[in-house]
C-alpha cells in the first residue's frame, strides 16, 4: 500500500513540475507580449508629447511675429512720413520689425514683412489706418515625420496713422 501512495505521490510531483514548466512557460510568453504591448503605447504617448512641444513652440513664434508686427505698427503710426523720409522710413519699419522678430529668435528677413500702404511709394493721411504684417515659415520638427514641411505663421497689426512724432524720425 506504501508503494501505491508513494508512486501516487510521485505521479502528482512529476504532475505539479510538469505543470509548473508549462506555466513558467506561458509565463515568460506573457511577458513578451507586455513588452511588445509597453513599447507600442511608449511610441504612441512619445509621439503625442512631441506633438505637444512642436505646437508649443509653433505658438511661442506666433506669439514673437504678434509682437514683431505690433512693434512696427507702433512705429508706422508715430513716425512722420515726408516726401523726402518715405524710403528711409520704409526701412526703419522694416528693421524694427526684424529686431523685435530678432529678440525673440526668429530669422524674419525684408521679404517677410508687408506694409500697407507702403510708405516707399506715397505716405497715408492722417486718421488713416496703417498696417504691418509679418508672415515666417516655421519649420515643424513633428510635421516633419507626418509629411507637413512648414507651416506658414503669420501676424497682422493695424493702427491709426498720426505722424507726428518728430523725436524717433532718425532725421
Amino acid at each position: 500500500m506504501d508503494e501505491i501512495h508513494g508512486s501516487i505521490a510521485e505521479w502528482h510531483q512529476r504532475q505539479g513540475r510538469a505543470l509548473q514548466r508549462a506555466l513558467l512557460r506561458l509565463s515568460r510568453l506573457d511577458r513578451g507580449s507586455s513588452i511588445i504591448e509597453f513599447g507600442l503605447v511608449i511610441m504612441i504617448l512619445m509621439a503625442f508629447v512631441v506633438g505637444v512641444v512642436d505646437l508649443g513652440y509653433a505658438y511661442q513664434h506666433y506669439g514673437v511675429v504678434l509682437n514683431a508686427s505690433r512693434e512696427g505698427a507702433r512705429l508706422y503710426s508715430r513716425l512722420p512720413c515726408t516726401a523726402s523720409n518715405r524710403l528711409a522710413l520704409h526701412n526703419a519699419i522694416i528693421d524694427a520689425v526684424i529686431l523685435e522678430a530678432g529678440s525673440g529668435r526668429i530669422n524674419a528677413r525684408d521679404q517677410d514683412v508687408v506694409l500697407s500702404p507702403d510708405p516707399a511709394t506715397g505716405c497715408p493721411a492722417a486718421g488713416m489706418p496703417v498696417d504691418v504684417q509679418l508672415r515666417i515659415r516655421y519649420d515643424s520638427q513633428f510635421g516633419a515625420l507626418i509629411g507637413i514641411d512648414d507651416i506658414l505663421i503669420s501676424a497682422s497689426t493695424s493702427m491709426v496713422y498720426y505722424g507726428t512724432d518728430s523725436s524717433q524720425s532718425g532725421s
